[in-house]
């Protein structure tokens, strides 16, 4: 089996457990590499678990990035994912850049809002990881926006709860109602630093 080599020309972003780098073979994909040896959350193997059960549910993604499949690479295994862009093919840019620097008027900021809301409530999507970096606003239109959700899907780390709340409809309804709270606390939070 071949392996991709990833350089520093490809890297994107580094989390807290992963490092994001463009697939050199396929510009629209990026792979998610783990950077912590040892101890860490197996986030690859969580949210691809959780992506399995969205693709078997036919969940919507049209406002969460698709996840493809497993690959080898020079820095270890990596998971595969849709790459956001833009109508006009640059990369998108998450909702905190938008947000701190003031590019969108509240209105627009509400509806994207109201939409995402909308999006995770009928398709009962669990969005864990609130920060307003996992969401890109992707501009699919001149000055046309959605917002969708790059990571921070499912759980933060496999275990009883996360199957309790991928498979009670109760729990699953009440964690998404909690995490948004706690999503619009930093959304708020970000427009205090705008410009």
């Amino acid at each position: 089996m071949s392996i991709i080599n990833l350089q520093d020309k490809d890297f994107l972003a580094k989390g807290g457990e992963r490092i994001c780098y463009t697939n050199p073979l396929n510009k629209h994909q990026i792979i998610k590499v783990l950077h912590l040896k040892g101890k860490n959350n197996k986030q690859n193997k969580l949210e691809y678990i959780y992506y399995t059960y969205l693709k078997n549910k036919k969940v919507d993604f049209s406002n969460i990035a698709q996840c493809f499949t497993w690959i080898n690479t020079n820095k270890g295994k990596g998971l595969v994912f849709e790459k956001i862009s833009d109508y006009d093919g640059t990369t998108s840019k998450d909702f905190r850049f938008y947000i701190r620097n003031n590019l969108l008027n509240i209105d627009n900021q509400n509806n994207l809002l109201k939409n995402l809301k909308k999006y995770l409530e009928k398709n009962l999507i669990l969005f864990i990881d609130v920060s307003t970096v996992n969401v890109l606003c992707q501009e699919i239109n001149k000055h046309e926006y959605k917002l969708v959700i790059i990571d921070g899907l499912g759980a933060r780390r496999l275990g009883f709860k996360f199957y309790l709340y991928v498979h009670c409809n109760f729990l699953t309804k009440y964690k998404i109602k909690k995490q948004w709270i706690k999503f619009m606390f930093n959304y708020n939070k970000d427009k205090t630093y705008s410009n």
